[in-house]
């Protein structure tokens, strides 16, 4: 597959924090992260802009389905041109994004195999399945050991109770090719169960997150205004989510893959790629990048000895489900 893959691997969790941080503050591919809007300053500062309850409730699900997923161990049946072949049998961490998709009724009285029941009957619980990169999550085997964390907004959310954990169950669907798979999880937390329940699950964008929304907001540039727009949600870094719009660059219907400058960092991968195409609605799976230095070496060598910035046309990629 072109390009690079973009989950963020982890030598302990020990160090899960700092290595998080230090590879935030020291990133090549978006030093300053100058477009990455956190989801809390989303929420509180550009939400209220909005003049439709509608358009501030389906921006607010984009935020709220959009999970951290801290994958515990690699399989050794990825193949020997996997990304992470190299880390079959260990048990680094490594970190990407995923989507909560298809919630089921919740049931009744029923073994429950999350976190904290192992097993046991629990008087209600949820199914539900997260979307995500098959490079992030290969198997059953590394979806049990993967934590799916909800509602991950600001480091707050972790001090006061508001962030919500889960283990996955199994992997239910996956493709290679294009690099998805689905991850079956269980909850019996009443709280999660039903928040989720409540969001809105219609994918595909329309007119209310197109130019007309966007550009008030200060997210899109008048040059863009002819161009499909593209919304990312994603953990970089596994840091607290963050916003990034951009538009579509290119669109491969034969190999369902779209191409995009929305801009993206390891840890972003799995992400949902919320566009609007007014010929057919898309749903694509952030999967890597493909970047183009505007610079040539010496420039870029010059330009970060005096502490400016690499300038970079990134072009990122991700495939329909």
């Amino acid at each position: 597959m072109p390009g690079g893959h973009e989950c963020e691997v982890f030598s302990s969790r020990e160090n899960e924090a700092a290595e998080s941080c230090h590879s935030y503050e020291n990133c090549e591919k978006n030093p300053g992260h100058e477009n990455f809007i956190s989801a809390q300053d989303f929420k509180d500062n550009y939400l209220p802009r909005l003049q439709s309850d509608e358009q501030r409730e389906r921006f607010r699900s984009r935020i709220d389905q959009t999970v951290r997923l801290r994958v515990n161990c690699t399989s050794q049946d990825r193949p020997d041109d996997d990304a992470m072949a190299e880390d079959r049998g260990t048990r680094k961490m490594r970190v990407g994004t995923g989507c909560v998709g298809h919630v089921e009724e919740p049931q009744y009285s029923e073994p429950c195999e999350c976190l904290n029941c192992h097993g046991k009957v629990a008087r209600k619980q949820w199914r539900f399945s997260v979307m995500t990169a098959q490079h992030v999550v290969y198997n059953t085997e590394e979806a049990k050991t993967t934590q799916i964390d909800f509602f991950y907004d600001d480091d707050s959310c972790k001090s006061d109770g508001r962030m919500k954990s889960v283990r996955g169950v199994e992997v239910t669907e996956s493709s290679p090719d294009e690099d998805w798979c689905l991850v079956e999880c269980v909850t019996c937390d009443e709280d999660l169960g039903e928040r989720i329940e409540k969001l809105d699950w219609r994918y595909g964008l329309n007119d209310e997150l197109t130019y007309q929304v966007l550009s008030p907001l200060g997210l899109l540039s008048s040059g863009d205004k002819d161009c499909h727009p593209v919304l990312i949600v994603s953990h970089p870094h596994g840091q607290p989510k963050k916003i990034t719009v951009g538009i579509v660059k290119h669109k491969d219907r034969e190999n369902r893959r779209l191409d995009y400058n929305t801009p993206t960092c390891p840890g972003s991968s799995g992400a949902a790629v919320f566009v609007y195409d007014r010929s057919s609605w898309l749903l694509p799976v952030h999967s890597g990048t493909e970047n183009k230095h505007r610079l040539n070496v010496f420039q870029r060598w010059s330009r970060k000895l005096r502490g400016h910035k690499t300038e970079q046309e990134q072009i990122n990629y991700g495939y329909q489900w």
